[in-house]
């Protein structure tokens, strides 16, 4: 029977004939995308949608659509209403899993202890804005350091 080849395209038609596959990866562009990890991923500028989200934190999506309807996190939200999380909001979610998982609390009493962060947060600020470039700034951030130590909330990166 009568066989034609790929570039010659369909006959009688106008089309034009088909163009080679594109290249492969190379072997360095591969190995990049493979060895990033989610604490890399972290240091990256962005949003997350759940599905990403909840992968770097280890834990269900239904898990973060729960603490979103509780008020403990409010991720923002595309046009479409997809749901964006941001490294403050992944950090958040951090907190929480460790208030509930390690220290044991339930999520009225998450609820509770992040307002206080917060609360401590905001007053830590105001501290060191007013006492800004005086010795004072050093030792207020020495006893909030300190503090928070105390309390075993990992607050930083």
């Amino acid at each position: 029977m009568y066989q034609r080849s790929r570039s010659q395209g369909v006959a009688g038609s106008d089309l034009p004939p088909q163009a080679p596959p594109p290249p492969p990866p190379q072997h360095s562009e591969v190995a990049r995308v493979r060895e990033d990890t989610p604490e890399q991923a972290m240091h990256m500028e962005g949003v997350y949608i759940i599905s990403v989200a909840a992968r770097l934190l280890d834990m269900h999506p239904q898990t973060l659509r729960k603490y979103e309807r509780l008020g403990l996190i409010r991720p923002g939200r595309t046009i479409g209403m997809l749901r964006l999380y941001s490294r403050d909001d992944i950090r958040r979610v951090r907190l929480i899993q460790h208030l509930a998982g390690n220290l044991g609390l339930n999520l009225a009493g998450v609820e509770f202890a992040l307002g206080m962060v917060e609360d401590l947060l905001a007053l830590r600020q105001r501290l060191s804005a007013t006492n800004e470039g005086t010795h004072l700034q050093q030792a207020v951030e020495q006893e909030f350091a300190a503090l928070f130590r105390g309390m075993d909330l990992p607050l930083e990166d």
